[in-house]
């Protein structure tokens, strides 16, 4: 009898240590099971990876330049732009991008052929941002307008971690042409210079629930840029001019 109710206890036991050690190793496969799975990819604005084909993005952004104290020796250096951004992902890892970069006195827009590949969570790939700008203002006796081509061809590099993309560019700047009109006064040059180098990092991640954003920082040394049109600098000498942004992805 003592037999008997020792082998039923011990059986109790076993029973019991085995029913709270089979959902334990089930939860356990399961954490094994998701942390194996690929990330799921998550389409982006700066980062290297293309979209699929077919599949668009959309972002709206702040940006805000500093322009360098030798350029612009006024108290007040920052200058505002919205921004409206957009990629398109094409067949072979080839993308199309568009940005429009405005404030009414200074304005560009950039068409982006872009091509990139993936392994993992990493991404690298190469563009060229063909960009036309365009600058108005108005003044007491006349007007002032001027507009000019550059071309930047560029590589990226950058990787996803969870649901943050990270992304780091640079790119060479070559300007091609540039008109300045002054009232009736034509300022006119037609002629390949090579601007400088541009560096962006940037960070898109989830925020406010479901929504997504983007920040980052833009470090150019070049020339006076499109944005410092209005300054009349006719210096050639390169300046570190950042620009810091910040969107929402529609």
């Amino acid at each position: 009898m003592l037999v008997l109710l020792a082998l039923e206890l011990t059986g109790n036991c076993v029973s019991a240590q085995i029913s709270k050690a089979f959902p334990r190793l089930a939860v356990d496969s399961l954490h094994h099971i998701i942390d194996t799975l690929p990330q799921p990819e998550i389409p982006g604005i700066f980062c290297p990876r293309n979209p699929e084909p077919g599949e668009t993005v959309f972002a709206l952004n702040l940006n805000v330049t500093i322009a360098p104290r030798d350029v612009v020796r006024d108290e007040i250096r920052q200058i505002p732009e919205l921004g409206l951004a957009m990629r398109l992902g094409l067949p072979h890892h080839f993308g199309l991008g568009a940005r429009l970069n405005s404030n009414y006195v200074a304005n560009q827009l950039s068409i982006i052929p872009s091509w990139s590949y993936s392994f993992g969570s990493l991404s690298f790939g190469a563009y060229t941002s063909a960009s036309l700008w365009l600058g108005f203002a108005g003044f007491t006796g006349f007007n002032t307008f001027a507009m000019g081509f550059s071309n930047a061809p560029g590589i990226t590099w950058g990787f996803q971690a969870d649901d943050f993309l990270v992304s780091a560019s640079v790119e060479a700047i070559t300007n091609y042409w540039h008109y300045t009109q002054f009232g009736g006064n034509v300022v006119h040059r037609q002629i390949a210079e090579f601007e400088g180098e541009a560096f962006t990092f940037a960070v898109e991640q989830d925020a406010f629930g479901n929504q997504r954003i983007n920040w980052g920082l833009r470090l150019e040394y070049t020339t006076p840029g499109y944005q410092l049109w209005l300054a009349f600098s006719d210096t050639r000498k390169r300046s570190l001019t950042p620009s810091f942004f910040f969107g929402i992805i529609l």
